[in-house]
C-alpha cells in the first residue's frame, strides 16, 4: 500500500490520538489508518463518540485515568502522540483521579491556575516529560488545514480582503489577554469578538441580534475572520471550522470567511468547498505576510 501523501512523518512508528469530541479526531485516524501507519485512539469520556472511529484500535478513559492510560501507551511502545478534538475545560476537583493518577496531579493543580493556554503548555508539558513526542494535526496531516485561496468557487472581493486584514489585525493586538481566535467585522467595524463562548456561540449572538432587528448587515458585507492568537501552541489548540460553522454563517447573514491557511483546521476541504458554494459564501486562506 502506498502512503497517503497527506502524511509528512516518513515513520510508520505507532501513533496514538488522544481524542476529544468532534469530527477531526475520526478524520485524522481515518487519514493516518490509511497511511498504513500502526494507531491507537484513546478516546476520552464525555467528549469523543467511540463510534466514529469504525473500526480503529480504541479504548476509552476518564481524565482521571490518566495514569492508566500511560501504562498502556508505554506497554504498546507508543512514544508519539496528538491531541485533538473539543474539550470542555473541567475543574480540577472533577478529574477523579484513580490511585495510578495521584502522583501527577501537583503538576495539574500548576497547569489549572492560568487560563486555557496555560492549561493546555502544561498538558504538553507533562507528556514531553513522561518521554513522548506532542505533534500538532497540521504536522501529521497538513491537508486537514485551511489552504491558501479559497476553498470553493467563490472568492472575497477587495472590500471583503480589506475586512479580512483588519480581522487579522485585531486578532493579532488581543492575542496577549487569551481572549479568542475568531471575529466578526461589517460595515467598516467589529460587530463581535469570541470570548469563552467559542466561535460558533459568537455567530449564533450576532444572527440573534440580526434577526431581532439590532443589526443590520447590507448583502455582501460581514466576514468571519478565525486564526491563532500569536505565540499559540498549535500542536493542542488549533483553530478550526467546520460545516455547522458555515451553517452558522449563512444564519447571521454574512458574506464568508477567512482564515488564516495552514494554522485553521478544517478537516474535509474540499467537501467544505461544495458546502460553501451551495451556501453562497466564501471561504478563503489567507497566508500570513512573507509566508
Amino acid at each position: 500500500m502506498s502512503a497517503d501523501p497527506a502524511i509528512t512523518s516518513a515513520t510508520r512508528s505507532p501513533l496514538a490520538i488522544i481524542a476529544g469530541g468532534g469530527d477531526f479526531p475520526p478524520r485524522l485516524a481515518e487519514i493516518v489508518t490509511g497511511s498504513g501507519r500502526p494507531l491507537f485512539v484513546a478516546a476520552l469520556e464525555g467528549a469523543a463518540d467511540p463510534a466514529g472511529f469504525g473500526a480503529a484500535d480504541l479504548q476509552s478513559y476518564r481524565l482521571g485515568q490518566l495514569g492508566r492510560l500511560l501504562d498502556e501507551l508505554r506497554r504498546r511502545s507508543i512514544t508519539e502522540l496528538v491531541l485533538i478534538g473539543s474539550l470542555p475545560r473541567p475543574s480540577f476537583a472533577a478529574l477523579r483521579p484513580e490511585a495510578s493518577t495521584l502522583k501527577y496531579l501537583p503538576h495539574f493543580a500548576r497547569a489549572f491556575r492560568g487560563g486555557d493556554d496555560h492549561l493546555l503548555r502544561g498538558v504538553v508539558s507533562f507528556f514531553e516529560g513522561q518521554g513522548f513526542a506532542v505533534h500538532g494535526p497540521a504536522d501529521i496531516a497538513p491537508d486537514m488545514t485551511a489552504p491558501i485561496g479559497a476553498l470553493g468557487r467563490r472568492m472575497a472581493s477587495p472590500e471583503q480582503k480589506a475586512l479580512i486584514a483588519r480581522g487579522f489585525e485585531l486578532l493579532a493586538a488581543l492575542s496577549p489577554f487569551d481572549v479568542g481566535q475568531a471575529a466578526i467585522l461589517a460595515d467598516h467595524r467589529v460587530i463581535a469578538i469570541e470570548a469563552a463562548e467559542g466561535t460558533d456561540a459568537m455567530i449564533r449572538r450576532v444572527a440573534d441580534m440580526v434577526a431581532s432587528g439590532r443589526l443590520r448587515i447590507a448583502k455582501g458585507d460581514g466576514v468571519l475572520v478565525k486564526a491563532p492568537k500569536d505565540g499559540q501552541d498549535l500542536r493542542v489548540d488549533m483553530p478550526a471550522i467546520g460545516p455547522q460553522t458555515l451553517r452558522n454563517v449563512v444564519a447571521a447573514g454574512l458574506a464568508g470567511i477567512g482564515l488564516r491557511a495552514g494554522r485553521v483546521l478544517v478537516g474535509d476541504a474540499a467537501g467544505l468547498g461544495r458546502l460553501a458554494d451551495q451556501s453562497g459564501l466564501f471561504v478563503e486562506g489567507v497566508a500570513r505576510d512573507g509566508a
